[in-house]
């Protein structure tokens, strides 16, 4: 063979490996970018489906409050049963609302009358489950397929009927809430893949597989059938009209297997691929120049994903490592930056200062939101002009701030820095022509360069803050408090109690203590409050207010109500006589909690205990983070059943403006009212008239801390007949408990 021709040969290998090599590269990028787009239509199908899931939750919650109403109660009353009807069809896309019975008899708004208790979506609500259905015949036009929404009527955790709606496909809206587009398609799917709403503009067809099924991979559609039976999210490629569609589909919450599908085609989101591919077929004549176009669009389009990468990245760091409001670091933006900072101060020791505003909340109530906020920036303004630029300053809570501050190596300098903290807080602040005048409270830490570097204890240094600062605001607000050694010991006790405390339930030695409540003019017992024991192995017998105190502060409160509410209940559904009531505290951490009252219901029906057989007793602590709503939670919990007592009654600064608005039963007095009642006029005269005005307002009066016989007839002479305390008992195991309530009756 001539060289010429060995060239030629060489040439179209070269030619062939390079159209190889470049078929290769644009299919690997059309791949990359096909399998990004099913990603990105997954997920847009998932926020669609939470879309509609909202927008089903809304419907419901308007027939739950349409529920509500009285009229639902009264079985004789079908005409105002239909004015509420046709006043809520009136508010809602609806079409038609009905009201059935506990039979199934069923009052639609327009004055239909039918029966209901075939349906299966009225049997779930007569469990008590609201529900969304699809596919139900229409009660009036049997060839009509409809969305059928309904939930229970229930008064004092009893389903007295049901409320339903019914729409057609489409109607409501509830794909108005999803952020649509001209290049995607939305359909609302049940199981079987038939059609319960579309997008606007869509060709109308009955079930999605069918529709697909002409052209599209059968196995693909079978991998799509099972996800939609399963309720799995997925994605996947199907054709339409010889068009290849990206799909991606999610289950929606709370149906009974609807699915939300998206569509979109595929040359959507192959723009970039539609280049490679264009210049691909150039490629033939122009081989080598068609490489290094590739080649230079794919090195561009690297670096600019490269570049956008880069500023993502950057913008999740902000995010993560600094705090929005003053664009200070936040507590993770300190510890990143605490290494660099002791490399570049080139110190070796430093203090540590965590900064708490005294009476903040009293900003927020006051002024607004808005000032608060600006208040905390200018705090961190007026901070920074302080510690300079060779310090940290970070925000790491809501009204808290920590300062690291270089070259600090003493008790002395750690003190005069503290002072200096505490003079610029005596400043008034100036926020939108409002004088704002709070005090700080500090905690001071000497840290060095071994602790945080060598031995990564920094968590450990802003453990001890955080804990004088705790302790500095306890013995005085507006000062500060130096770690020491005796501190750390205390630290290392409370870590270590914390430990035990996380497992007292697993290990038995958290129990139900009960005190009983005495009708001292009767002379029986009308109840029991709960109270919770520590006995630890390690610690012994701690006390309850330490623990409790130590629960609230690490999140471990909300184990150890449930706890309680549960043995109180148990105890409460042992104790056979009627009118005997259980009691049991609530912090102001567990009501605030969005599952507390449903928690609360369900162990009471599940104990399957009678109407005021417990209480819960709550302090006016609990009414001060949000007065309305915890007062809402309360009415839910009274309606059901359950008594409500204010406990520690007198002590706070506005009880009295409580007791009309609060749904409570009954107000504790607390012990300190108690105490010196025998010999102190004063004291027994406001507990007069605390006694006095309560029965006005129709409210029992229980009398805490009553622990001599003086006391109780004294209190028994200013009216008041219902004791608790030591000279009746101690609190007790349940089982002396019992044994006290059976001795009194024997006599």
């Amino acid at each position: 063979m001539s060289k010429k021709n060995k060239m030629m040969v060489a040439v179209t290998i070269l030619i062939l490996l390079l159209l190889l090599s470049g078929a290769g590269l644009v299919y690997k990028v059309q791949s990359l970018l096909t399998s990004d787009a099913l990603s990105m239509i997954q997920e847009i199908s998932a926020q669609g489906a939470n879309a509609v899931h909202v927008s089903i939750t809304e419907n419901l919650d308007f027939l739950r409050t349409l529920s509500d109403q009285e009229e639902f109660l009264k079985s004789n009353d079908t005409l105002e049963q239909i004015r509420a009807l046709s006043k809520g069809a009136e508010r809602r896309n609806f079409t038609r609302i009905y009201f059935a019975d506990k039979t199934g008899r069923v009052v639609t708004n327009d004055g239909k009358i039918v029966r209901l208790d075939k349906q299966k979506y009225f049997q779930q609500a007569m469990k008590g489950n609201a529900n969304v259905s699809f596919g139900q015949t229409d009660l009036f036009d049997v060839d009509r397929k409809v969305i059928t929404y309904a939930v229970p009527v229930i008064r004092s955790h009893a389903v007295y009927g049901v409320i339903a709606a019914t729409a057609d496909n489409g109607n409501l809206g509830i794909l108005d809430g999803i952020a649509t587009g001209p290049d995607r398609s939305f359909f609302l799917l049940s199981s079987d893949g038939s059609v319960i709403s579309r997008s606007a503009g869509e060709d109308s067809f009955q079930n999605f597989f069918q529709y697909f099924r002409k052209q599209s991979n059968p196995k693909e559609l079978e991998r799509i059938q099972r996800d939609f039976q399963q309720d799995r999210p997925g994605n996947g490629l199907l054709t339409v009209d010889g068009t290849a569609n990206l799909m991606g589909y999610s289950a929606i919450q709370g149906t009974d297997g609807w699915i939300l599908a998206v569509t979109a085609e595929e040359n959507t989101f192959q723009s970039q691929a539609g280049k490679v591919l264009f210049m691909s077929e150039i490629l033939v004549a122009f081989l080598i120049l068609i490489c290094i176009a590739c080649a230079i669009s794919f090195l561009k389009f690297k670096k600019n994903t490269y570049e956008a990468k880069l500023h993502q990245e950057e913008e999740i760091n902000h995010f993560i490592y600094s705090d929005a409001l003053t664009d200070l670091p936040n507590r993770k933006g300190v510890k990143k930056n605490i290494r660099e900072w002791f490399e570049c101060t080139k110190c070796k020791t430093g203090g540590a200062f965590f900064l708490d505003v005294d009476n903040f909340r009293s900003v927020n109530n006051t002024f607004g939101n808005d000032v608060g906020d600006e208040f905390l920036a200018a705090a961190a303004s007026r901070l920074a002009m302080l510690t300079g630029k060779n310090n940290i300053i970070g925000r790491i809570g809501g009204d808290e701030y920590a300062l690291f501050i270089s070259n600090i190596s003493t008790n002395a300098q750690l003190e005069d820095f503290a002072k200096k903290i505490v003079e610029l807080f005596k400043k008034p602040f100036l926020v939108r022509k409002n004088v704002i005048q709070l005090t700080c409270s500090i905690g001071a830490v000497l840290f060095n360069y071994s602790e945080v570097v060598k031995e990564n204890k920094f968590d450990d240094i802003i453990n001890r803050g955080e804990f004088v600062l705790q302790e500095a605001k306890k013995n005085s607000k507006g000062s500060y408090e130096i770690y020491n050694d005796q501190y750390g010991m205390s630290i290392e006790r409370r870590f270590q109690m914390l430990s035990e405390l996380k497992l007292s339930i697993y290990n038995k030695e958290l129990v139900c203590y009960y005190q009983p409540q005495y009708d001292y003019d009767k002379k029986a017992v009308v109840g029991f409050e709960s109270l919770a024991r520590w006995n630890s192995k390690k610690f012994g017998m701690v006390p309850p207010l330490q623990f409790i105190e130590l629960a609230e502060e690490t999140g471990f409160i909300k184990q150890l109500g449930r706890f309680m509410i549960n043995q109180a209940f148990a105890f409460a559904k042992s104790i056979s006589d009627p009118g005997i009531c259980v009691s049991f505290n609530a912090s102001p951490i567990e009501l605030m909690q969005a599952d507390f009252t449903d928690y609360v219901i369900e162990r009471f029906c599940y104990y399957e205990l009678e109407p005021e057989s417990v209480a819960i007793e709550i302090t006016e602590s609990c009414l001060i983070e949000s007065f309305d709503d915890v007062v809402k939670k309360l009415k839910i919990l009274t309606d059901c059943g359950i008594s409500i007592y204010l406990d520690d009654f007198g002590t706070g600064f506005s009880s009295l403006s409580y007791l009309k608005e609060l749904p409570i039963h009954a107000v504790k007095i607390d012990k300190s009212f108690i105490d010196n009642i025998v010999s102190d006029r004063v004291r027994r005269d406001i507990v007069d008239m605390i006694i006095r005005l309560a029965h006005r307002l129709n409210l029992k009066v229980i009398a805490e801390g009553v622990e001599t016989k003086e006391q109780a007839q004294c209190i028994s002479e200013c009216g008041c007949n219902l004791i608790q305390g030591y000279y009746i008992s101690k609190p007790v195991p349940g089982e002396e408990a019992i044994a006290f309530l059976d001795e009194l009756k024997t006599g």
